[in-house]
């Protein structure tokens, strides 16, 4: 099973990804051969990015971890008034920017042959990604947090392909925001990717 697995990802690494489908069919086969192997669990942003192109919201424990980060920030922007541009740990930026769900992804599945090396190719991350924001834009990511002590609230939405090209051509875009805990205050930033 897992050497057919495997030939499957290894089959779509050497298309070309043009449609939406294809990613979705890419990720559910990778999340099978590392649930599988129990190992899914070791690839926590790889797991938040493939939960988030297949369930209509994402509330789970990865969602918690990213209201932990945009939390950490605001705890330190009552502190010091740093942005939060200023203040992006690596953590954070990566997940943001996906860098860090790309190298789980080649990371978790290249122990079992899995040919990552397309992966790391902007020929084939480039088109994955266009094709990852238009499945998430119609999944919003939401954390909600009943015992924050800053956010009680964080939510994601991509951009359609037409409007993150119209203000940032090249670019697709997730908006985020998140609400101060204890108020209706929120705020927003976006990540271009």
């Amino acid at each position: 099973m897992q050497g057919d697995i495997v030939g499957k990802l290894n089959r779509e690494l050497h298309e070309p990804i043009r449609q939406e489908r294809q990613v979705v069919y890419f990720l559910v086969e990778a999340r099978k051969l590392l649930e599988q192997q129990d190992v899914l669990g070791n690839f926590n942003d790889f797991k938040l990015c493939s939960d988030w192109a297949v369930h209509p919201k994402l509330r789970g424990p990865a969602a918690q971890q990213i209201l932990a980060y945009f939390n950490a920030f605001e705890v330190e922007h009552v502190k010091s008034g740093v942005t939060l541009h200023e203040f992006q740990p690596k953590p954070l930026k990566d997940f943001l920017s996906l860098t860090s769900f790309r190298a789980e992804m080649m990371a978790g599945l290249e122990p079992y042959g899995v040919e990552v090396g397309r992966i790391a190719t902007d020929d084939f991350w480039k088109p994955f990604v266009q094709c990852y924001m238009s499945v998430i834009q119609d999944c919003p990511l939401e954390a909600w947090e009943q015992n924050a002590t800053h956010v009680s609230h964080v939510s994601a939405q991509a951009w359609p392909e037409e409007m993150a090209n119209g203000m940032f051509p090249g670019k697709r875009v997730v908006q985020w925001n998140w609400t101060l805990a204890g108020t209706k205050q929120v705020k927003d930033a976006c990540a271009l990717i």
